[in-house]
């Protein structure tokens, strides 16, 4: 079976389309969503109707509680006042979009999913077992991981909320991040994974890569009145929390400069 797997799509339809069209290609049976369907993209209510239209398989995040809930707060850290000040904006922006049967959808969406493929459980969840705003650090001690597959009880794991690419093996199983569509993983792009997981021999994990137009992106979010701040993270591979997922010292230099 081969299973695509993607999340924190932040309200970026463009790059679900694409994820979907790129995992479908590759030949996913199935797919499944980690979750953060909304909040900092222009497109909530569009990605929202999406998933539900193609029944497809997704967790709740933390950002999607938040506004099902109608909370003034995801819970998320920021890197300062004024970025959290930004993000409530988006929030209530986010929760005045999303309505009806959509917000039911979100408020409905279960904390982990599971299923058996390849004779191996597999669970799928936002954060981390338990806790949906845990995140997967980007170097964890084996026993960290060992950890969460015990009190996981599955043989693969995937999570989400980081918006980094993970993929790491123990002997008790794997456990995947497939990053993310609207949290800046990528400059201008987002990533999805491929978990093939077959019946018997090794399972296999692909990343790929979902590039959008971010101008376009920009565009949608100045008509929908959003703060610009989130689209410039989108386009220089910056998180809409405040951390950067690039190294690039010239995407740096003209976020510096105020250049998109």
């Amino acid at each position: 079976m081969r299973i695509g797997l993607f999340g924190d799509v932040h309200g970026n339809f463009q790059a679900l389309e694409g994820a979907w069209k790129a995992l479908s290609a590759a030949g996913a049976d199935l797919f499944v969503c980690t979750g953060d369907v909304v909040q900092y993209g222009p497109e909530p209510a569009e990605c929202v109707a999406f998933l539900r239209e193609h029944g497809c398989d997704c967790v709740q995040g933390n950002c999607d509680r938040a506004v099902a809930r109608g909370r003034k707060s995801t819970g998320d850290e920021y890197e300062n006042r004024y970025w959290a000040s930004l993000a409530a904006e988006a929030l209530e922006w986010t929760a005045a979009e999303i309505r009806g049967m959509d917000r039911s959808w979100l408020r409905d969406l279960p904390e982990e999913v599971r299923f058996e493929a390849g004779r191996r459980i597999v669970m799928v969840t936002h954060g981390l077992p338990g806790n949906v705003s845990g995140s997967l650090p980007s170097r964890p001690f084996a026993e960290v991981c060992d950890r969460i597959l015990a009190s996981s009880r599955a043989g693969v794991v995937v999570v989400g909320h980081t918006h980094e690419p993970a993929l790491f093996q123990r002997p008790a199983g794997w456990i995947s991040n497939p990053g993310s569509l609207g949290g800046g993983t990528l400059p201008s792009a987002g990533t999805a994974g491929l978990l093939d997981m077959p019946e018997r021999g090794p399972v296999c994990f692909s990343m790929l890569r979902v590039p959008f137009d971010a101008a376009a992106y920009a565009r949608k979010s100045r008509d929908a009145g959003l703060p610009e701040l989130f689209a410039r993270c989108l386009e220089l591979g910056r998180d809409p929390r405040g951390r950067w997922h690039t190294d690039d010292i010239y995407l740096r230099q003209r976020w510096a400069e105020g250049k998109v």
